[in-house]
Order: structure tokens, then sequence, then C-alpha cells
């Protein structure tokens, strides 16, 4: 499959969850006094996950801060073993997704990551569970519970801790659906790819990584049936032309400021690239050239464009220009490189008569590359 990849989904998932902060029993009774920070989401004492005891909080903290990743499913496996039950199962399971990630295996980072989205749901389910019992209380019933425990929270869906608790618990399972469409991209599991992206798509319908990461698989990999090729390519072009409408949005997002000019120019280009695959597809050859040739101007030197730029030209017997496309493909090597090179070399042959002169003709063409 000739996919492009994004960055390394296990950074953003580190991001979530690296900064978590752990407190034993005893330091949450003393949390206000002592002023300590307090988690994401966690606008009053107690809310969000909380350790059991000193013991629970030390375990976490150790695993929190190891380096090294082999280590890390080590101390993360022991975690979940030792305390099934706790509220930090979840970012546990994560960092094993993190870790087999670095590790390179990705089987096993996406069992982790669907732990991780299980327990990340559960953990949701016992805060709202807990926040509808706790509007049934009387003010008599809680000055009850107070004086049987001074530090007692009671929990309230419309808070704005609450919610914003809950719309970064969201955060975290579209980030770690992600991690496992990245890890079935890297087992080269098409199916299991759309599967994934799907179930986090009806959780983020608006994410233009999500989108474009579907849309591609799908241009990429269309079924041999004609009639259902013809549905999954349409379903295809709404996602990524869904994708291109929210993309100024994206791209000037302050989650993407730091972005340098060449990681927007590769967003860019996948987006208008994976159009060009699916009106190639669909037999809408100037479209797809078209928009091939936007892709190549944000990103000029990709072989893959110049590939499917060339077939395109290739079916609309504009020999000369499909020749010109498919010298840049095979000049800058890549994937499409032994296929470019054999198309090239037929329409060279039919062309000249021979093969005499084809590596100066692809050196020439490479030579023109972004002008």
């Amino acid at each position: 499959m000739m996919a492009k990849k994004g960055p390394a989904i296990w950074v953003i998932l580190i991001a979530l969850i690296l900064s978590l902060p752990v407190w034993s029993a005893g330091q949450r009774r003393n949390q206000q006094k002592e002023q300590q920070p307090q988690q994401p989401g966690q606008g009053q004492p107690g809310f969000g996950p909380q350790t059991k005891n000193k013991d629970e909080a030390d375990a976490f903290n150790a695993l929190q801060k190891e380096q090294n990743p082999a280590k890390k499913v080590e101390l993360a496996e022991a975690f979940v073993s030792k305390y099934p039950d706790s509220d930090y199962v979840a970012y546990a399971q994560t960092f094993r997704v993190t870790s087999y990630s670095q590790l390179g295996k990705h089987k096993e980072s996406v069992a982790a990551a669907e732990q991780a989205v299980d327990a990340t749901i559960k953990f949701g389910e016992k805060l709202a569970a807990k926040a509808d019992a706790d509007a049934k209380l009387s003010d008599k019933d809680r000055e009850n519970v107070r004086k049987k425990d001074k530090n007692a929270v009671f929990l309230d869906k419309e808070s704005p801790q609450f919610q914003e608790f809950m719309t970064q618990s969201e955060q975290r399972i579209v980030a770690l659906y992600k991690s496992i469409i990245q890890s079935y991209q890297m087992l080269n599991d098409a199916p299991h790819m759309m599967e994934a992206s799907k179930k986090a798509l009806g959780l983020k319908p608006d994410d233009v990584d999500l989108l474009a990461t579907i849309s591609n698989v799908m241009a990429e990999r269309p079924p041999a049936n004609d009639q259902q090729m013809t549905e999954q390519m349409k379903q295809a072009e709404e996602y990524v032309n869904q994708a291109l409408t929210l993309l100024p949005a994206y791209l000037s997002s302050p989650e993407n400021a730091s972005w340098t000019p060449a990681q927007k120019a590769e967003v860019t280009s996948q987006l208008h690239y994976t159009l060009g695959l699916i009106y190639l597809r669909q037999k809408r050859l100037s479209s797809s050239q078209t928009e091939l040739m936007t892709a190549l101007k944000s990103k000029p030197n990709d072989p893959i464009t110049y590939y499917r730029l060339g077939i395109a030209y290739v079916q609309e017997m504009k020999n000369d220009q499909a020749m010109d496309a498919l010298g840049k493909s095979v000049f800058l090597k890549g994937v499409s490189e032994p296929n470019a090179r054999d198309l090239l070399k037929q329409l060279y042959v039919q062309k000249n008569k021979s093969e005499q002169g084809l590596e100066d003709y692809i050196k020439s063409a490479g030579s023109k590359i972004g002008q």
C-alpha cells in the first residue's frame, strides 16, 4: 500500500498523560493545605482518578518516571496485575501502548490500546454513576456524608470541571484509536485500519487526521467488486472533501501553531493526493491530474504522486506528460520506483524504438522537479 504515514501518535499519547500527578490517600487529604497542583480537569479535591493508598501511588509514579520502554512495559503490566481496580489502569495501559510502539511490537500495542480504551470508558462510567447518585442526595444526606468524611466530594455532571474531564477522556480515546490505526498501518492491515478509523470518526467526525487516514486507505485499497468499489470511492471522496473543507481552520488551530511549513505542506499534499487517486479510480482523469498536480505544489518531491500522475496521463493517452511524470517518480526512487520504471520503459521504447538514452531521460526529468 502506497500510503503516507503521519507522526507517531504515541508522542501525542505521552503528552496526554505524562504530566498527570498522582497522590497517595494522605496527600489527597492535605492537597488544599499544601496547594499542590491539580490533575487535568480537576476543579475540586478528589475529582478525577485517585489512588487508594501510598503503595499504589508510588507504583504508578515509578511507572510514569521509567524511561526504558521494555522496563516500562514490565512496570505497567505489574501495576495492572496488582491494582486491577485502580483508577489509573487506563493510564498504565496507555504506557504499554506507547512503549510497545517504541519497541516496534505493533500487535501488542493494538491489544494494549484496546484495553486502555475499555478502561477509560469504564472509569468515565464510574464517574457518571457517582454523579447521578450524588444528584439524588438531599442537603441533609450530604451533611451526613461530610460528618463521616470531611474530604467527601460530590460530582456534578453540569460542572465545567466534570465536562472538561470527560472531554479530555474522549480526546484520550480518540488518540488511542489513532495509535491503533497507526499500528495496523505498520502491519499493512487495511481492513482493521478502516474498522478502527470508523470507530474513531464516530467519536470525532470532524477530525482532519482521521478523515485523511480513512479516505487514503479507502482510495489505496479498492475492493475487486465494481459496485463495492464505486460505493467505497464515493464515501472516500466525501471524507477527503470534508477534510479539505476543515483544513484551513485545522492548520491555523492553536494545537498546530508550532507546525513547520513542511508539516503543513505534508497534510495539504496528502489530502489532494488522496482526492486525485479517488478521481483516478473513478476514471475522472482530468480532475485526477489537477488534484495530483496540486499535491505536488505542496510537496514536489513525492515519487508516489508522480507515479499516480503518470498513470492518469497514460489513461488519457497523454504519453509525453506521462513519461515526464514517471521519469520524475523513478528519479526520486521510493516504493513506486519499480512500477514507474516498467511503465516508463514501455512508453519510452514505444516512442524511441529502443531503451538507449532512458537513464539520461530519467536524470533530465529529475532535474526539472520543483520548477
